[in-house]
């Protein structure tokens, strides 16, 4: 496989999830031969979640701007985002230009063009369908989808037609989930294969080798981690606080600003992804809403709950727990308590292993035609 690759997908967000998929995606290429870099594409719609204020007010949207001063200054929001991110953003291999446009990419040339995986094709984060993502540009000798997501989206008949006539210049198309091949399938003639989002390519100890301990811990803290995109209600944090008591275990949260809900003993600052992993591994149980949340401690062979994404974008959860048999570990709305903290893995440590061998040979056999 020769060394001029490209891998379109987001990179520089401030987000555990975004950043460890970028990473573990290049790292599952380079399993099968194929080395890769960055494309330094930012999508300008996906990027407003990252400005700042400063940004926000130059482009004249000084309401949005204000707001973000004021996070960063009460709640720390700027500081802790950077130390969380910054050295690791900086560690990704990518290409020094940074391009906004399919236009500013025409020149390219690759022997791979490679989008994937997160959610890329997903119209609500990128803005409307973002053809970049769909590869729209330069000269490729092959051009692949590698677990590309789309969330919880529907595509309408607008988008349909388009992404239809974007996906006849792909040589191999692969999607993350079920409702994404529902979605895909009927657009093109090609296969539409299913690929596990790449963090779960990577196994548990290849995570733990990259996991990294946060200063001050000593290694054998007993701790409920909560890592939760959205505030949640009081019923919920009630339902936390009494399982908190009962296993004599404290509740704390991972964060990157300061505010702190009453019912956390202890806020987890500015970790980085190292220690984002470091902290699921070694968590005696772990409450998200997040999906990343949730597949790492799959990965890792923790006691969880995964609460309703309050965005509605469950889809992405619904169809690693369908894989590994832990439907029930889904909180529903009624619940009156959290799934117990003794869980099983052998069926899903199984799964996952095998799903992850075939995912694997796909990729080696989709890069070789």
């Amino acid at each position: 496989m020769s060394n001029n690759n490209y891998l379109l997908t987001f990179h520089m967000t401030w987000s555990y999830g975004a950043c460890l998929q970028a990473f573990a995606t290049l790292e599952a290429l380079k399993n099968v031969g194929c080395k890769a870099e960055i494309l330094n594409f930012i999508n300008p719609y996906e990027r407003k979640g990252n400005e700042t204020p400063f940004q926000l007010i130059k482009d004249g949207d000084f309401k949005a701007g204000l707001i973000a001063a004021a996070k960063n200054i009460i709640f720390q929001r700027a500081k802790l985002h950077a130390r969380a991110f910054k050295k690791f953003h900086s560690r990704l291999p990518r290409t020094e230009r940074v391009y906004t446009s399919c236009a500013q990419m025409a020149d390219i040339e690759a022997d791979a063009l490679i989008v994937g995986s997160d959610q890329v094709w997903n119209p609500f984060i990128t803005g409307g369908i973002e053809p970049a993502f769909f590869l729209q540009f330069g000269k490729a000798t092959r051009r692949l989808s590698l677990a590309s997501s789309l969330g919880s989206h529907i595509y309408n008949e607008i988008e349909q037609q388009e992404i239809r006539e974007y996906l006849t210049k792909f040589d191999a198309i692969s999607v993350r989930e079920a409702h994404a091949v529902e979605q895909i399938a009927p657009l093109t003639e090609k296969p539409v294969f299913r690929c596990l989002d790449p963090t779960l390519l990577l196994d548990r100890e290849y995570w733990r080798a990259f996991s990294q301990k946060p200063e001050g811990f000593k290694g054998n803290e007993r701790y409920i981690l909560v890592f939760n995109l959205a505030s949640r209600t009081d019923k919920e944090m009630e339902l936390w606080k009494r399982f908190s008591i009962d296993s004599g275990l404290p509740l704390w949260r991972l964060s990157n600003n300061t505010f702190k809900d009453k019912v956390f003993e202890r806020l987890l600052l500015g970790m980085t992804p190292e220690e984002f992993v470091w902290l699921i591994d070694h968590a005696q149980y772990v409450i998200t809403d997040s999906f990343h949340g949730t597949a790492f401690s799959v990965n890792m062979g923790k006691p969880f709950v995964a609460m309703e994404p309050i965005r509605g974008n469950r889809a992405r959860i619904v169809d690693l727990f369908n894989l590994v048999g832990m439907d029930n570990r889904m909180l529903a709305e009624s619940a009156c308590e959290l799934p117990s903290i003794d869980l099983d893995y052998s069926y899903a440590e199984s799964a996952l292993c095998e799903e992850r061998s075939r995912c694997m040979a796909w990729i080696k056999g989709a890069l070789n035609d």
